[in-house]
């Protein structure tokens, strides 16, 4: 039975020509956008959560989210191993140059598809920087807060 299992799934790792190759890199893509599409509403919804100072919604928001980072990256790994494969470098320039090759029909339909996901991700990370600014920020004052010194301390204008 370990012998038909291993079999079978040495079966599954087949090669796959370069077409299918292609057509999974496609067919990641359009899952990314979905995916990066899910992550910017997830970011909003982040954001708004920090400023209401939420906690307990932030840590079940935060698994959600990490989840779903986690995912992105994999596939992002699977196409840099796919484009690789293919004789391309694993990163944007290849994927344009994979492009590039394509037949003409195909290639401005993928090439807006290749570029929504870019914008996507740009999109999402400046998101993420700002709720990082604001978590930050945030962090600041608390620790400004938690961190006075009373002797040191003025209270409303009057030295102590």
């Amino acid at each position: 039975m370990g012998n038909q299992v291993e079999q079978s799934h040495q079966g599954s790792a087949a090669p796959v020509s370069k077409r299918e190759q292609v057509q999974g890199l496609l067919r990641g893509i359009r899952v990314d956008i979905d995916g990066y599409k899910q992550l910017h509403g997830l970011l909003i919804r982040q954001r708004e959560l920090m400023k209401r100072r939420d906690n307990a919604g932030l840590g079940l928001h935060n698994e959600a989210q990490t989840q779903l980072c986690e995912k992105l990256m994999e596939r992002a790994k699977n196409r840099s191993r796919t484009l690789v494969a293919l004789g391309f470098t694993g990163n944007s320039k290849g994927m344009e140059d994979l492009i590039a090759r394509l037949p003409h029909a195909s290639q401005k339909q993928v090439l807006i598809l290749w570029r929504n996901l870019v914008d996507l991700v740009k999109e999402s990370q400046q998101f993420n920087e700002e709720n990082g600014k604001l978590l930050v920020s945030q962090q600041e004052v608390i620790n400004s807060l938690l961190n006075k010194q009373p002797e040191s301390q003025n209270d409303y204008g009057y030295a102590r």
